[in-house]
């Protein structure tokens, strides 16, 4: 019956670019807020925020790495 509008190729790598600088903004946010929690001596929130960082920033990347077609 209806047709879906496809989205141009372009217009997804754009919104996965954008996505992904996002989360990069977001990990460096984590790191920043971890080290001030170990300059004020807070092990435990300085752990949690620097892991949050590295798992965004983890996310960051596997969203740009380009995928193999043999998996």
């Amino acid at each position: 019956m209806g047709t879906r509008p496809h989205t141009a190729p372009g217009t997804m790598s754009k919104v996965v670019d954008a996505l992904s600088i996002l989360l990069v903004l977001g990990a460096s946010l984590a790191f920043s807020v971890g080290v001030a929690a170990l300059g004020e001596r807070r092990d435990l929130a300085a752990i949690y925020w620097l892991c949050i960082g590295g798992l965004v920033l983890r996310a960051a990347v596997e969203l740009l790495r380009p995928r193999s077609s043999s998996r």
